[in-house]
């Protein structure tokens, strides 16, 4: 495996360990995701636009904003109806196999 997208390649195993290990709700498991995807930054995608885009895709539908990451991405995970929360893991396992 090349050193290419290390930090972000860490991150997102760690979220998707939490979305699969858990028997709590597609919620819960997804704020625990959050936690590890907000230690990703766009700028560690520089020079590939395509995972720019769907990492900043990622975010969009996180609603993540610059000002507390880790908050708003808690609170909109934990409003997410079961089908918005599955979407957004499905995301994360997708964009998780591109960077590996």
């Amino acid at each position: 495996m090349d050193d290419k997208y290390t930090n972000a390649r860490e991150h997102f195993f760690a979220a998707i360990r939490a979305l699969s290990a858990s028997a709590d709700s597609i919620q819960a498991r997804l704020i625990e995701a959050n936690v590890n995807i907000v230690n990703v930054t766009i700028d560690e995608f520089n020079g590939d636009r395509e995972l720019k885009i769907k990492f900043a895709k990622l975010l969009d539908l996180l609603a993540i904003d610059q000002d507390d990451l880790e908050t708003v991405a808690v609170e909109n995970a934990a409003h997410m109806t079961d089908f918005e929360a599955v979407k957004v893991a499905d995301l994360i396992c997708d964009f998780y196999y591109e960077i590996t």
